[in-house]
């Protein structure tokens, strides 16, 4: 993994933790989501060194000279950024400094709140279905074989449906026209880009079995893309 990458996920990534968890604690009297934001920017920072300490090759690309292959530069973690950010300290922030664009009703909120805790199951099932082929950079190890099981069995790229899951729950449940508009702007063609690079990775590193799994898969939704 590039060092500016690793740098954002150990050093930068918990300090804006740390900030989400200040406003999800500004805002849980008014809504749901609170809570879900302080217990998310809560955990990061110890999970995500915790992680890095106990798993360390999950944030490295292929082993050199062992036919692995991984994403030069990293360009989609940095393009689908944008879009996650946005959606998840402007929702918030709008909601507490700006005048109301869409309806707040509770529905909305318990809505929000159940799309997310669904993102992060899925999310999570997705990570543990991969077991040790999950890596954070785009990578392809040497050898890897084709997961076409658990939450791959229906999907090609569960994890992002997982992740696109969460930023639609913070935006509809703090009813954020400029969440919304990050997810559909920034964040969907950040996505689009990230799944056309991985499949790129995988198709040339595992043959016909991946094209195979393409053909009778889709990408994030089922039946429909």
């Amino acid at each position: 993994m590039k060092r500016m990458t690793l740098f954002f996920l150990l050093i930068v990534a918990p300090a804006l933790a740390i900030i989400l968890a200040v406003i999800g604690l500004e805002t849980l009297r008014e809504n749901a989501l609170g809570w879900i934001l302080l217990c998310l920017g809560t955990a990061y920072p110890p999970g995500i060194l915790i992680d890095y300490r106990l798993r360390p090759e999950r944030y490295r690309g292929p082993v050199a000279g062992a036919g692995g292959a991984e994403e030069r530069g990293n360009l989609s973690f940095w393009l689908i950024l944008p879009g996650f950010l946005t959606a998840f300290f402007a929702s918030p922030l709008e909601w507490m400094y700006l005048a109301p664009v869409l309806p707040r009703p509770a529905a909305l909120q318990t809505i929000g709140c159940v799309l997310f805790l669904a993102g992060v199951a899925l999310a999570v099932w997705a990570q543990r279905s991969l077991g040790s082929s999950y890596r954070t950079p785009l990578a392809v190890q040497g050898g890897q074989a084709l997961i076409d099981s658990g939450a791959y069995r229906f999907v090609r790229h569960p994890a992002y449906t997982g992740q696109l899951l969460m930023a639609l729950g913070v935006a509809l449940g703090y009813s954020s026209v400029i969440g919304l508009g990050a997810i559909l702007i920034l964040l969907i063609p950040g996505l689009a880009y990230r799944v056309h690079v991985e499949e790129r990775l995988l198709a040339a590193r595992l043959g016909e079995a991946y094209a195979a799994y393409m053909r009778r898969t889709r990408r994030m939704i089922p039946r429909l893309w």
